[in-house]
């Protein structure tokens, strides 16, 4: 599996150029993973981005009493992880392969020698996921809004 590509189109990294985006795979894993592969569970220290080449990966979360209910299945050019790039804490859920995945693996020790050794370039990383950040809370806000709406109207909500 080659990283430049994915790399390249990959809707986090567009604001790269060639070079930067040479940089930065020579920064990231690439791992082929069977069907039913764990990549990590809720309440883990996250430590790694994931970049969906190929396959797809199921993103879960745990209710109450081992119910688990899924929440979307991430597929190729999803990413997903990325604040374990900027903060040391557990995961809020669990990534599981649906089905036999190529990923690529983008660990915080990575990027922390990337924010040291090319700062401009760790600076450019952190500004796309600011952004991607930013559109993903505006694309729930509403959704957050109807739910809020919801319990407030609920006698004793």
């Amino acid at each position: 599996m080659a990283k430049i590509k994915p790399l390249k189109e990959n809707e986090l990294f567009q604001s790269l150029n060639d070079k930067e985006i040479a940089l930065l795979s020579r920064s990231v894993d690439e791992k082929a993973l069977p069907a039913n592969t764990p990549l990590f569970f809720e309440n883990m220290m996250g430590e790694s981005m994931y970049i969906v080449v190929n396959g797809a990966i199921k993103i879960s979360k745990m209710l109450s009493e081992g119910e688990e209910r899924a929440l979307t299945v991430m597929g190729p050019g999803d990413y997903f992880g990325e604040m374990a790039l900027l903060e040391e804490g557990p995961r809020t859920v669990s990534a599981i392969v649906q089905d036999e995945a190529d990923v690529l693996v983008f660990k915080r020790n990575a990027f922390l020698e990337m924010m040291s050794n090319q700062p401009q370039l760790a600076v450019k990383v952190i500004a796309s996921m600011y952004k991607s950040l930013s559109s993903r809370l505006r694309q729930a806000s509403p959704r957050i809004q109807e739910i809020i709406i919801q319990k407030t109207a609920r006698p004793g909500g």
